[in-house]
């Protein structure tokens, strides 16, 4: 083991994961099956028992999992699934394509980039956009992910959009619900350069069932971005999208149909 890491910390991620695997254990059976010290696999019970993750019946001797372990997962999201999931798949992507792919997630109102491969790509714009918060409006992963979202979430983030608009509303509204329309009916968006940008994203959903759950872009020097540059690479877009997709559904063990 490196020493840079906590022993004892792994140790207890040890035994956390071999209690998930049956309902009550002795000491002497922890033991049997990881090989660590009596003494230690104590220490850590005791601990896992004061921090309420453990709860032990004295009289049997037997020690169990509590409710409270489910808090630990709490934090781990879809989205942060989707990330998990297709993150490889990207990286093999921009090895091959050269160009950087980046995983674009839902958070609020914006669209945030929860994935970038810019590192790993010798044409990366920016050193990396992790982090980044983007319009669903105006950048593509967002356009893209709004005009394939479901019907009830698209409404209600365009009835949120619209309270924070200006008048005249109706004229904007008209305008993003026709852009969202192209959108879905084209399958991909694009955010060509503009004022403070000198680059370009092509974007696609990435779908369950039909419904987008996250979005890919590629993002390339503005000034080379052209119909003849997106066909090009639509199609690797949407099968690394459609490969992202199984890959979730997989891991969740769903079927995944769109």
């Amino acid at each position: 083991m490196d020493d840079n890491l906590i022993r004892a910390v792994a140790r207890a991620f040890v035994v956390l994961r071999l209690m998930n695997t049956a309902q009550r254990w002795t000491i002497h059976e922890l033991h049997g099956q990881t090989r660590l010290p009596k003494s230690t696999i104590f220490r850590i019970l005791a601990t896992l028992q004061q921090e309420g993750y453990v709860q032990v019946d004295p009289a049997r001797g037997q020690y169990a999992l509590s409710a409270k372990v489910r808090e630990l997962s709490a934090g781990y999201s879809e989205q942060a699934k989707v990330v998990t999931a297709g993150a490889p798949i990207a990286l093999r992507v921009t090895r091959e394509i050269k160009w950087p792919l980046a995983i674009g997630v839902r958070d609020g109102e914006a669209m945030v980039v929860a994935h970038s491969t810019m590192p790993y790509s010798p044409l990366a714009v920016h050193s990396t956009t992790i982090g980044h918060r983007l319009s669903l409006t105006e950048s593509a992963m967002g356009q893209v992910y709004l005009a394939h979202c479901s019907a009830a979430e698209r409404n209600s983030l365009l009835d949120l959009f619209e309270l924070s608009l200006d008048a005249p509303r109706q004229a904007r509204m008209e305008e993003i619900r026709g852009t969202l329309s192209q959108v879905r009916h084209d399958g991909f968006a694009v955010r060509r350069p503009g004022r403070g940008s000198e680059s370009a994203t092509v974007a696609v959903p990435i779908c369950i069932e039909g419904e987008a759950i996250a979005s890919l872009g590629m993002t390339v020097f503005g000034r080379l971005i052209s119909r003849k540059m997106v066909e090009q690479f639509l199609p690797v877009l949407k099968s690394t999208a459609a490969e992202i997709a199984e890959a979730f559904a997989s891991d969740q063990g769903q079927r995944q149909v769109g």
